[in-house]
């Protein structure tokens, strides 16, 4: 277990395991999730359906993580993350729900168009997570340097 008490040149609020590990945490549910998509392709119907179910599943249980993550920095952080967080949300039911109609039809048109539209949301969503990465990586370069400057006013004022 990590020490909770912050570190010289450490964000507020975080531990040793702060935006670095968060970071190879995301790095690694990336490469999961590439495996996945990669191995889907060989499976059958019925197995790529529960493969599917079990990722949505995944991804609402880690926005809900983001909702409460949201919540808990409402207080310290602009307004602005959060409507992020719910225009995303509001987008994704969208095009779930959008999908989910585009399923029930059997024509094959419709099937393929709906292939279509999964593809380029997922091509969308992984962008989306790209300029995640890319903002996390600037927000936590930013805390780090937010901190050093911190510290040396500290160092400065003794």
């Amino acid at each position: 277990m990590s020490d909770p008490t912050p570190r010289k040149n450490q964000a507020p609020g975080t531990t040793s395991d702060g935006p670095a590990s968060r970071l190879a945490e995301l790095s690694q549910k990336a490469q999961e999730a590439q495996r996945t998509v990669a191995a889907s392709v060989a499976e059958d119907r019925q197995k790529l359906s529960a493969a599917v179910a079990d990722a949505k599943d995944k991804a609402e249980q880690g926005a809900q993580r983001l909702q409460a993550s949201g919540q808990r920095a409402k207080a310290n952080v602009a307004g602005t993350w959060n409507q992020v967080q719910t225009s995303w949300q509001a987008h994704v039911d969208s095009v779930r729900e959008r999908l989910d109609e585009r399923k029930a039809e059997r024509d094959v048109k419709r099937l393929q168009n709906a292939a279509d539209d999964a593809e380029e949301y997922a091509t969308d969503a992984i962008d989306f997570a790209i300029a995640a990465v890319q903002e996390a990586e600037y927000a936590s370069l930013d805390a780090v340097l937010a901190r050093a400057e911190a510290d040396e006013a500290a160092d400065a004022a003794k």
